[in-house]
Parts: structure tokens; C-alpha cells; sequence
């Protein structure tokens, strides 16, 4: 995603991030809040400027940002929705 998704966020906004799992037959869906995309990648991407790269010196800044849901917690969570 670009930077633009930190400040692009209303209540009625969500993102569905798909994961083409390759063994299972079907595909894995993230459905978040833009909210906490936003959050999550506004904190991260500054984390990640803090921590010195694989040299010791400082990451350089992109426009690039991720977004990772290691626990799940958004996991087929189309209940988010209220449809």
C-alpha cells in the first residue's frame, strides 16, 4: 500500500486482504477497518525507521507500507461489515 492509507479512513471503509494460500483450496480473508489499517501502518512503517538495516544504518523512507494480522484477528471477520 502507499502512504496515502494512513490518513484514508472512514467508519463505512474496510479493506479485504485475500492470501492465495497455495496447498488449501480456498483462499484466507482479512476483513479490516481502514482505521486500523491506517494505524497499523503508520505505526509500524515508523517502527521500522527507528531500527537500523541489515548494515547498521538507517532504513531510507518510501512511500511502501504493509499491513500483517499475525494473530488473525481479522480472519473471515465479514461479521465487521453489518450486512
Amino acid at each position: 500500500m502507499s502512504q496515502k492509507v494512513e490518513d484514508y479512513y472512514a467508519d463505512n471503509l474496510f479493506f479485504i486482504f485475500v492470501n492465495l494460500n497455495e496447498n488449501k483450496s480456498a483462499p484466507d480473508y482479512f476483513v479490516v477497518p481502514s482505521k486500523v489499517v491506517a494505524d497499523h501502518a503508520k505505526t509500524t512503517h515508523s517502527e521500522w525507521l527507528k531500527i537500523p538495516n541489515r548494515k547498521g544504518e538507517s532504513h531510507i523512507d518510501t512511500p511502501m507500507r504493509k499491513f500483517t494480522d499475525p494473530q488473525e484477528k481479522y480472519l473471515n471477520r465479514w461479521d465487521l461489515l453489518g450486512l
